[in-house]
């Protein structure tokens, strides 16, 4: 291979083949590969992790954002005879949107650095920005021919993996220092919006003027701390993802791709918190390493899912097929040769969601005293959790990602674009892959029948049971712990979210015969008090998104809870 590339070398070096499609400097060109094969966006690359890739004449470009001085071992193996070539672009202008997968400018590329034929790379990302890794062969990147064989893509992070966090004391000290009392002012005013009890947002108020007199602040790392008797009081905010809310009423007709419209992605950062904080956003960031197209088709793809939920008369056809159902819609998109993957996913809720000028994370969680005792004589006190269902589709037409949870506004579907916060974590409960037509989606599909059931029910019950409530009774009827339980428990018979927050007198109300009174009533009502503490435990350890030792974990103390908690269990 290193002869031939050696000839091609001395031939364009005597000017025998000197044509417009030589490589320049520091660009990449695919020379005589135009109408050979396809170089498309393939989204977030396998970072932790390895994907395999067949080619199929489209040679894929996977994204990865360096936040500053992110370091990357990349290696393609070959299967079966095939050379695996890599090329690594950028960093990218912009949101790299803009910028055609092969127009970046070369960071490096490699043929045979791997054992045998593989590629290898060690990669220094040292300009924050994006990033695109194109994994194909030397057949087709480095002499233009078809693109064809199988690979497996793997990528490992040994530096600079997430982006930087910054910690309640050190955000606090800056606007102390920046504009005075008036973070107080602002935070004072934000927990009288979170709790409910005027006395409790009174109490948590007062806490905090304490903590910020103290020239240490101490107790700021665990502020709010909310005995989980009293967890209720706090608002629909309460683990809620920063998203569009869903339309249930909203009806949707049309072609499938016609409805998801085109691969223009916009991705604004967070909007600021108020112009006497500056530099202080409120939200997440977008995620740059979705595909344009991932990206984009988030939120339509979901506002569809939620008016067919819904049952509200939405059609939408595809394939010449007309459907109606969450359920019908992804049993054709299986049959078309699309791959769908269904996770039980959950971390710790970022629900005061701020941002630190355009690239670091406010590390601030709301803390839960569960009142369950470990061997060390501690109450397990730990961050307030997140759970939602989570689907990624993959496939000739469609590619994007979307999740079902119950928010503020109701139950839904939403997109899922942003890029949490490395302090939040992530951990899954299961993890299920369907890919093409014939394999076995019963599990897939019924997940989706039981968001769609669970959604109508909560539009019943804002009607009825929580009529006149704030944010339609969220809290009371649930959160969004409560609505991914629903949906494990129905499809796999097992309660793993903590907490539930779904009122205990509930029970007693009419059932409404959608299949679903039976699972509800089964639940654990956390908020009404805990009935079995050992398994109460078990829920919220498995809520937790870092395993022992792990170098994310950005609290020792918690960490350290979390192992007793785990060791307790064990025994």
């Amino acid at each position: 291979m290193r002869f031939r590339r050696l000839l091609v070398s001395l031939v364009a070096v005597l000017g025998a083949c000197a044509t417009e499609d030589d490589k320049s400097p520091g660009r990449w060109t695919p020379g005589k590969g135009d109408g050979a094969y396809d170089l498309v966006e393939a989204g977030p690359a396998p970072v932790g992790g390895s994907r395999e890739i067949a080619l199929d004449h489209r040679v894929p470009a996977f994204r990865v954002e360096s936040y500053g001085g992110m370091k990357l071992a990349v290696d393609l193996k070959g299967k079966d005879g095939a050379d695996g070539y890599l090329i690594v672009e950028g960093p990218l202008a912009g949101d790299g949107d803009k910028v055609a997968v092969g127009g970046g400018t070369v960071l490096a590329e490699d043929d045979d650095s791997g054992y045998g034929r593989n590629a290898k790379l060690e990669l220094a990302l040292a300009q924050p920005g994006v990033y695109r890794i194109l994994a194909g062969t030397y057949d087709a990147l480095g002499e233009g021919a078809a693109a064809e064989g199988t690979l497996t893509l793997a990528i490992e992070c040994t530096a600079g993996c997430t982006r930087p966090g910054i910690d309640q004391k050190a955000f606090v000290r800056g606007l102390q220092q920046q504009s005075g009392g008036t973070f107080a002012e602002l935070a004072k005013a934000e927990l009288a919006a979170l709790v409910h009890s005027p006395t409790a947002a009174a109490a948590l108020g007062a806490q905090l003027d304490a903590i910020l007199a103290d020239p240490e602040l101490a107790g700021l790392e665990r502020f709010p701390t909310i005995p989980l008797a009293q967890i209720a009081l706090l608002r629909p905010a309460l683990g809620q993802i920063t998203a569009d809310p869903p339309e249930p009423d909203k009806v949707v007709t049309g072609e499938l791709a016609a409805l998801l419209g085109e691969c223009k992605p916009d991705r604004k950062l967070p909007s600021a918190v108020d112009a006497r904080l500056p530099g202080v956003g409120y939200g997440h960031f977008p995620s740059r390493e979705l595909s344009p197209c991932q990206f984009a088709h988030g939120a339509p793809l979901s506002q569809v899912l939620t008016s067919l939920a819904a049952n509200n008369g939405s059609q939408v056809t595809f394939k010449g097929k007309t459907i109606t159902t969450p359920r019908e819609l992804f049993a054709a998109l299986i049959e078309s040769g699309h791959t769908i993957q269904v996770r039980n996913e959950r971390m710790y809720a970022n629900f005061l969601s701020a941002t630190i000028g355009d690239n670091a994370d406010l590390i601030w969680p709301v803390w839960i005293d569960t009142g369950i005792l470990l061997s060390s004589g501690e109450s397990f006190t730990i961050p307030v959790g997140h759970s939602h269902h989570a689907w990624t589709i993959s496939g000739p037409n469609v590619n994007t990602k979307v999740m079902f949870y119950l928010g503020t506004s109701g139950a839904g579907f939403f997109g899922q674009t942003s890029q949490r916060p490395a302090w939040s974590g992530m951990t899954t409960q299961s993890d299920v892959t369907i890919a093409g037509p014939g394999a076995d989606a019963d599990y897939l599909l019924s997940t989706l029948d039981a968001a769609a059931t669970y959604l109508r029910r909560t539009r019943v019950e804002r009607t009825t049971v929580a009529a006149g409530m704030p944010a339609d009774g969220y809290g009371f009827v649930g959160v969004c712990n409560d609505s991914n339980a629903i949906l494990e428990s129905k499809t796999k018979g097992t309660v793993s979210a903590f907490p539930l927050l779904r009122a205990k007198s509930l029970d007693a109300a009419a059932n409404l015969g959608d299949g679903l009174d039976d699972t509800i009533k089964a639940l654990p009502n956390d908020g009404d008090g805990l009935t079995d503490a050992r398994g109460a435990l078990r829920r919220a350890v498995r809520m937790q998104p870092f395993a022992d030792g792990s170098p994310l974990m950005w609290d020792p103390v918690l960490g350290a809870q979390i192992a007793t908690a785990r060791r307790d269990l064990a025994r």
